[in-house]
């Protein structure tokens, strides 16, 4: 049986309601039900009486709650001591975006202060970023905007204004059909359409740096990079600024749980702030 289906039973009995505990959980509304299915399956009985404006507990799903949590937490511990026998380990999760622009650079920082550490890092989604550090299966989360809770602390580790690109060759005026559109949030969007319109319909929009950068690189175009990107010796495909954003910028955030139970974890935390400084 499947751990996260006793999370998502825990989650149904605390709020009393499946659409609450799908967005709590950062899922469907079918998908939690389809778990409470499968672990009614299980223990072959009704965990949960379904009324039209209410969600009660069965006396069966009364008495499965206080094993449920219990087993949860106790799988949870035995996870965490497992990783913990075979040394010290740190997991990172990342956005898309923010993988590309800092998880590199962060890596490189932990491997230096850190060398016999375990380190494993993986892409998400923001909600599935949001969720894994709540849960406690990833350490440190690095994202481009900050996690909207109250459990978590977020800082920015990088920040740069953002310019628009032309390769050369590149018409003079900006075409939608030339334009590659990363999605560097809403406040970006919104100056790149105030300023340029024409652009809502681009030839590609992704949030991969390294494709929108290989397709510059193929097709050549148009394209909103942060200026550092854009200019100096970084800049191997001889790219032009033809408008700067600014204040308009692009950030990266380090965020992790405020309560920490790894006293290790903040060791971790302090030597990439002191990096930072």
């Amino acid at each position: 049986m499947d751990i996260r289906f006793l999370s998502t039973f825990i989650e149904v009995a605390d709020t009393r309601h499946f659409g609450k505990a799908a967005e709590n959980l950062f899922l469907t509304q079918s998908a939690v039900s389809a778990r409470i299915k499968l672990l009614e399956e299980y223990f072959q009985t009704t965990l949960f009486i379904r009324h039209r404006n209410s969600i009660q507990l069965t006396p069966a799903g009364e008495k499965l709650l206080p094993f449920a949590h219990q087993l949860n937490a106790t799988l949870k511990e035995a996870k965490r001591e497992l990783q913990l026998e075979s040394g010290e380990f740190v997991v990172c999760g990342a956005t898309q975006l923010a993988s590309e622009l800092q998880l590199t650079q962060t890596l490189a920082q932990i491997y230096e202060h850190f060398p016999d550490w375990s380190v494993k890092a993986e892409v998400l989604t923001l909600e599935g970023l949001s969720r894994q550090l709540h849960e406690r299966v990833i350490d440190l989360a690095f994202s481009s905007e900050p996690l909207k809770s109250e459990e978590v602390v977020s800082v920015p580790m990088f920040e740069q204004p953002l310019g628009l690109f032309a390769s050369p060759g590149a018409p003079q005026e900006p075409t939608a059909s030339d334009f590659v559109a990363l999605d560097w949030g809403s406040k970006a969007r919104d100056a790149l359409s105030a300023q340029f319109p024409q652009l809502r319909d681009a030839r590609l929009r992704t949030n991969s740096l390294r494709l929108a950068m290989a397709s510059m690189h193929d097709e050549g175009g148009f394209v909103v990079l942060p200026i550092n990107m854009g200019q100096g010796p970084a800049n191997t495909l001889n790219l032009s600024l033809l408008h700067n954003f600014e204040p308009v910028t692009t950030t990266v955030f380090l965020n992790h749980l405020k309560t920490i139970k790894r006293p290790a974890l903040n060791t971790v935390i302090d030597a990439l702030f002191g990096a930072m400084n």
